[in-house]
């Protein structure tokens, strides 16, 4: 493991314990592709995020929730094309996608 994936690992880590802290329900996202018996298997999709969840609001006394998309990156990583055109397609559906570079 890299320094920086290290970094981001801690961070992700961070995230979710900030986030179970505050009621926010969160996952993490593992994504990728590997070869199983021959066969090439993805898991996830291309681009998403790190951290998937539910940004809950109340209206009209009732509990709504919005949909949560973080891509976490080390202080100077950068976001893939792909990451970024998930985190697009999160925000124009009415969701709340960024990238978050650490808990603060």
């Amino acid at each position: 493991m890299s320094k920086k994936q290290g970094v981001e690992q801690a961070t992700v880590v961070a995230i979710l314990q900030f986030l179970k802290l505050h009621r926010i329900p969160a996952w993490r996202v593992n994504t990728g592709a590997t070869k199983i018996g021959g066969r090439f298997i993805r898991f996830g999709a291309v681009g998403m995020s790190d951290i998937i969840g539910l940004w809950p609001f109340v209206m009209n006394g009732v509990t709504m929730g919005v949909f949560l998309a973080i891509e976490v990156k080390a202080a100077r990583g950068r976001v893939s094309p792909a990451q970024q055109a998930f985190l697009d397609q999160v925000n124009a559906a009415g969701g709340l996608g960024f990238v978050a570079r650490s808990v603060l």
